[in-house]
Formats: structure tokens, sequence, C-alpha cells
């Protein structure tokens, strides 16, 4: 089967997480990319533990799917290659700290005169204007910045950072699609345009109903609740005889359900607990009750009794829980690669599925430089003039 973007050739200017895991996606989707690295190299490589012989989990997690290439930018022979690949590629993507690419010599202006039909998508902090625009952040500042650890953690303890990287994670996801609009926009118009991803738009978006909250009640939501939320209830982490459980009993009906099956009927006839509003402003109460019940039999039996009885709920589980569990290989959710020095290797699937155009696992995250003769060589450079390139890029 075709690929969805098959034919697509990317320039990936990217190092960490956030550009990418969105070139990954590009990747995953069929399009050719080309992972322009430094003579040192995505520092993502070194990050760890853990390792995986000696290649950081973190880069591995977001390189699959990729031909990596050397180039020193700072000399006039890297950003010549870097020209004739943009001339004969689709996307270009950067996560450079802003006003990087302008010392560079490779920002927009300049690569659209090479090629007025390539998307160029920069992902930053803050964004390309404002007062914070030259601001450096990473995932931990910026959780802190928009307000996520003032929310996160249990009642009374310090400020705390979700511990998958959300903020750079959602700016990848934000910048994929901006270069699948522009390239559809692109489709029509026939030119290319600059798009734009940032962690702090990202995370502003995400905000949703914490921020329409605030603009509807002119108050801010409330500080951290744990595992509950601020507007259902019960919605939460229950502690069992043996481990805890999360119930989302999170509207009347489930209410009753769980009611039933917990052998509480006379909670879903209360008038204190009769609607969600209800339950919400009288949870103390109600916790009280749901609690001592919960404290009467292990996890593995509420949670087989209140799955059958239709309220969604789940036991704590650990990463290697899930990835275990038989829903993730039912659904394809890991992905074996083979390497070129490490072998097999196993990584996170690809969570979107497409009946005609589906997405795939080609080429393991690539060695430094592995493929430099193989991508030069196609875009009409000589033995001789890839050798002199080397020779200025150990």
């Amino acid at each position: 089967m075709t690929a969805a973007l098959e034919g697509i050739r990317v320039v990936d200017l990217t190092s960490v997480l956030s550009g990418p895991l969105c070139t990954m996606m590009l990747g995953d989707a069929g399009a050719d990319v080309i992972k322009v690295e430094s003579p040192a190299g995505d520092q993502a490589r070194t990050w760890g533990p853990p390792f995986w012989g000696d290649q950081g989990a973190e880069f591995l997690a977001v390189n699959r799917n990729k031909r990596s290439i050397v180039l020193d930018l700072k000399t006039p022979l890297g950003r010549k290659a870097l020209f004739d690949l943009c001339a004969r590629a689709d996307v270009l993507v950067e996560n450079y700290r802003r006003g990087v690419p302008e010392r560079l010599g490779i920002d927009y202006e300049t690569i659209r005169k090479v090629n007025p039909r390539i998307v160029y998508c920069s992902i930053s902090g803050f964004g390309d204007s404002g007062p914070r625009r030259d601001q450096a952040a990473y995932d931990s500042v910026m959780q802190a910045f928009v307000g996520i650890m003032h929310m996160t953690g249990a009642p009374g303890t310090p400020p705390t950072r979700a511990s998958v990287s959300i903020c750079d994670i959602s700016a990848a996801m934000y910048a994929n699609q901006a270069i699948l609009l522009a390239l559809a926009a692109r489709s029509r118009t026939g030119r290319g345009q600059r798009v734009e991803a940032s962690l702090f738009e990202s995370q502003i978006a995400w905000l949703l109903f914490r921020a329409v909250g605030y603009f509807a009640t002119g108050k801010a939501p409330a500080g951290k609740l744990g595992s509950a939320s601020a507007h259902l209830a019960p919605y939460e982490v229950y502690a069992t005889k043996d481990g805890d459980l999360m119930v989302a009993a999170l509207n009347d009906r489930l209410f009753r359900k769980l009611a039933a099956v917990m052998d509480l009927p006379e909670l879903a006839e209360d008038p204190a607990f009769a609607t969600n509003a209800k339950r919400v402003k009288n949870r103390a109460a109600l916790n009280a009750k749901l609690a001592r019940r919960f404290r009467e039999r292990e996890t593995a039996e509420w949670a087989r009794r209140i799955t059958d009885a239709g309220v969604p709920c789940s036991r704590i589980n650990t990463i290697e829980d899930v990835l275990r569990d038989p829903q993730t290989a039912a659904r394809d959710m890991i992905m074996t690669l083979e390497h070129p020095t490490l072998g097999t290797i196993k990584v996170p699937g690809i969570p979107i599925k497409l009946s005609d155009t589906p997405a795939s696992g080609r080429r393991a995250p690539p060695l430094l430089g592995q493929h430099q003769h193989e991508v030069l060589t196609e875009i009409g450079w000589t033995s001789a003039e890839i050798e002199k390139l080397n020779e200025k890029t150990p």
C-alpha cells in the first residue's frame, strides 16, 4: 500500500524531543525524512539513563523512519549542501532558539528563495512574537509557566511536574498538523509558507475548560486535587484492601450503577448525591462512604465488578503493566525495528490507523551520519564533493 506522505521529502534540522517527534510522525506516514545533524550530533543521543547500548532511550523513541547526515551549517559548504537539499524538499522543520536560523543564514526568507514551494516549520518555546519570544523554554519550565505545576499533585505538596513531557509532545502534534495543513494549501496554490508551533501556545490551547472556567467566573481554578476532578464526582482514586483503583462515574447513570455494584443503593437515593453538582458539593461525605466500602475488597475484584457493571475504572498500572497488557499488542502499539548496531529494538507503535494508506516503521533510528553518501548522491553531489564536505564535518 502507498503511504499517505509517500513522495514528500522533509529536511529535519531539529533535536531533542518536540521537533524530532514531529518529523518522526511525518516519517511514519511515509515521508522521506533527512535528519541533518551537527558534527556533535543530536544531544539526545547521549541523554540517559536509560540507555540502549550507547544510544539514549529518548533519541531512540523519536527518531525512527529517518536518514541521518552530518552538516556543519556554520560553514559555506555545509550551507550549500543544505540549500541543495531544500531545493528538492517539500518541508523543513527547525526548533532552534529564536534568532539562530537568521545568524546561520538558513531562515525562512533565505530558504524560500531556494524553493518557493517549501513548507518551513518553526517550533519554539514562546512563539516568534511577544515579549517572551527570546526566552529559552524546556518542558519543565513551560509546565511551571502555564500553570500545570500549580494544578498537579496532592493538596499540600510542592509543585509537581507531569512525568511525561506534555509541552514538548503537544507542540510536536500541533507542528505536525500545521505542516499537513500547509501541504494541503500548497496543493491548491502551489506556494509554500512558514508555519509555527510553540510549547507555550500548545499548552494555552490545552487549558481548555480550565481557561473557559476562569473567563466565566473570574476565579482561578482550584489548586491541587490529587487524582480528583474539580467538577466531577466520584472521579478519583480510592484505596482498596490491597492497593488503589481509579473510578470515573462521571454522570448520574454511572453513579447509580456504581452504587448498585458496591451494594450501596441508598447513595443513589440520597438527595445530597442526586446530581453531579450535588456530589461535587458534598464530595467529602460521599467519599467517606465510598472509601469504607472500597477497603473491604481487593483491587482486582473491585475492578472486575465495576467494569462488568459498565463503569470506567482501572487499577494503577506501571509502565511494565501496560506494555504487557494484551490490548497493547492487539492494537500494534509495540513496534520492533532492526538497528544497525543494537540489533532488534522495541519502540512504541503508531497511534493513528489509516485503512488505505497506513503508517509504518521502515527504518530504525539512524546512527550519526549513517546515510551521508546515500543522501548527498541523490541530490547530485559527486564522491569528490562529498569527501571534501566530510573533511569539514568529522
